[in-house]
């Protein structure tokens, strides 16, 4: 009795079955797959988890390459939306105002490095942006709240950036301490917490910053130049200036975003590897297992007058139906993985916003299904090789 093989699993009714005009209506093989496929539950569990973890590692990666490619639209296009920001000393300011001409949209704002630190005593770095009395931002950098309205700068608090908030832990409401160059430290209140991507900004206006500090003295200027201007040859030009500081070009900061972030295209690279690992451990080895297991029944129909094209058909229509059933079960979870970035990667200067294309879920739902049906190939030899009269065979 124990040089016998295993006997096969007896069938039982699936839920299917209670479904009487739906189960009438499915064709005898459909009929088959439905209860092998429920037969089986061990191969079953772990086919969909070994799926759904492929696709979701799939999806977080491309939701890191298209949260990253996102950055740079957002910060230089929706958020700065200057050409230009070039310091100079205060007293130089005059100097700086005059190499702009006619047609150019200048505003002169203060700029300085100041200290933001929370009632815990943590502090970071930011830059302090001071606009004139009776000017706006408008035009040049877009003030957005985290609840996506358009924030106004008022007279009596500060505008903070959302990273800069997470990292040091307060809320809008909140007060925190402002110090500047000169080590004068003045408590402030926040009036709300705007967006921005790169780096971090406390926005404030003249008549607030006089009331704490003192007077104002415009060091900086922001300028839209007029369509057409290749911003990068003209930053260079202005560089030379005697009076320029420094200066800073959003069209040089795309381009060197995009030379820098390039690199992420081969992370991608790396994760659909992973995964593709994943997914043929996971399926070539139930497949074998099943095949193996099912040696004397798939024997039993190619006696009975299948093909081969039809006994592959027999075994991996059930493959794939758990696949796809992997797949719907990994798209949310994926989704869940890549919603973690943001806390994930909580860097000081760099806020990222959690992003996924349309066409991302398309590919990693496509890339799933074809490591399924690649592993599908793969094991058809197997069903190829199965010899009936081997199979069949009286064991005595």
């Amino acid at each position: 009795v124990l040089m016998r093989p295993k006997a096969p699993r007896s069938g039982s009714r699936v839920l299917i079955e209670y479904v009487t005009p739906l189960w009438r209506r499915l064709s005898f093989l459909n009929k088959v797959t439905a209860r092998n496929l429920f037969r089986y539950k061990k191969r079953l569990f772990m086919t969909i988890a070994g799926i759904a973890g492929c696709t979701a590692l799939l999806l977080f990666g491309f939701g890191v390459k298209d949260s990253v490619t996102d950055l740079m639209p957002r910060q230089y296009e929706q958020t700065c939306r200057y050409d230009l920001m070039a310091a100079a000393l205060a007293k130089d300011h005059g100097t700086l105002l005059s190499y702009f001409e006619e047609g150019e949209e200048v505003l002169s704002v203060q700029l300085e490095s100041v200290k933001l630190k929370n009632q815990d005593g943590a502090e970071e770095k930011v830059q302090m942006i001071v606009v004139p009395d009776n000017k706006t931002l408008e035009g040049y950098i877009h003030l957005e709240l985290i609840t996506g309205e358009t924030a106004k700068m008022r007279d009596d608090g500060i505008l903070v950036t959302q990273n800069a908030a997470n990292v040091l832990g307060f809320e809008s409401s909140a007060n925190v301490r402002l110090q500047d160059t000169a080590l004068v430290q003045e408590e402030v209140r926040v009036n709300g917490l705007v967006r921005n991507y790169l780096g971090n900004y406390v926005y404030m206006t003249q008549k607030y910053y006089e009331s704490l500090f003192g007077e104002s003295a415009p060091n900086a200027v922001l300028v839209n130049l007029p369509e057409g201007t290749d911003a990068a040859v003209y930053a260079d030009e202005l560089r030379e200036q005697d009076a320029v500081l420094s200066l800073v070009c959003t069209q040089e900061l795309r381009e060197d975003f995009s030379t820098a972030f390039a690199l992420i295209n081969m992370v991608v690279c790396i994760v659909i590897i992973m995964a593709a690992g994943l997914a043929f451990v996971v399926l070539f080895t139930l497949a074998s297992t099943n095949i193996s297991e099912r040696c004397r029944e798939l024997a039993t129909i190619k006696v009975l007058g299948f093909y081969d094209r039809e006994v592959h058909l027999y075994v991996n229509k059930e493959t794939l139906i758990l696949t796809l059933m992997g797949i719907g079960a990994g798209i949310p979870l994926g989704r869940a993985f890549a919603g973690t970035l943001t806390y994930i990667l909580n860097m000081p200067s760099i806020y990222l916003e959690v992003s996924l294309h349309p066409v991302s879920y398309v590919a990693a739902a496509s890339l799933s299904f074809g490591f399924a049906m690649a592993v599908n190939l793969i094991t058809d030899r197997s069903l190829d090789g199965i010899d009936p009269v081997e199979a069949l065979k009286s064991v005595e």
